[in-house]
């Protein structure tokens, strides 16, 4: 889960859903929980992921890994 960039897009695994077509936000730190905001960028919608619960992240166009 290192090297998040501001530009490009992302897909994840999140609690067995995958998310496609997100671009990277921020990144979050609150009461020792570290949490991933995205935004879909077909939608338009904006999400916040617990890191913890990530399980499988990758760059568009590269394999999926666990974190």
């Amino acid at each position: 889960m290192n090297g998040y960039k501001k530009q490009g897009f992302y897909e994840l695994i999140y609690k067995n859903q995958r998310f496609s077509f997100l671009q990277y936000i921020r990144k979050d730190i609150i009461c020792d929980v570290s949490y991933i905001t995205l935004k879909n960028v077909i939608t338009g919608e904006t999400l916040t992921f617990d890191k913890s619960e990530i399980r499988g992240f990758r760059v568009s166009g590269a394999e999926a890994t666990a974190s």
